[in-house]
């Protein structure tokens, strides 16, 4: 597993950070909703305050062992969710699996020094997974948009 540090990059009209790419297979092995920070996903820092448009995309790995498996990944803010940064993929039946990539794009404010993370959790039975490789890729980026 690689996990670079998230690179910070201003250019005349540009100002973002992002992690990746990375290589990462994190077992999700909490409870059903139990949000778990995805290991192998750095941390990301907000160099500078404002209006940052993040986004996240997570493949989702699921291999179902009973009548539904569904993998959530969500976005936190210095430890606590960012609402409207769900997302969600699922399937149904035994011996079932799926390879989704899955993600949100929002408006948030931050500080600076703010940490976005990476979490997950699974509601099911059977064997989830976030991954990243070169057949998926999992990743964050923040791109500065505004002052507050």
């Amino acid at each position: 597993m690689t996990s670079p540090t998230p690179s910070a990059q201003q250019g005349a009209s540009q100002q973002w950070v992002q992690s990746g790419p990375l290589a990462l297979r994190h077992t999700l092995k909490g409870a059903d909703r139990t949000h778990e920070k995805v290991s192998g996903v750095p941390d990301l820092r907000i160099p500078f305050p404002g209006v940052w448009e993040v986004s996240y995309h997570a493949l989702h790995a699921l291999a179902a062992a009973g009548p539904y498996l569904y993998v959530h990944t969500a976005l936190f803010k210095n430890g606590v969710l960012i609402p409207g940064s769900e997302a969600q993929s699922g399937v149904g039946g035994v011996n079932v699996t799926l390879r989704v990539t899955a993600g949100q794009t929002l408006l948030q404010t931050f500080a600076a020094g703010d940490v976005v993370t990476l979490h997950a959790y699974r509601i099911g039975t059977g064997d989830a997974f976030i991954e990243s490789g070169g057949d998926g890729r999992t990743g964050v980026t923040a791109h500065w948009v505004s002052a507050v």
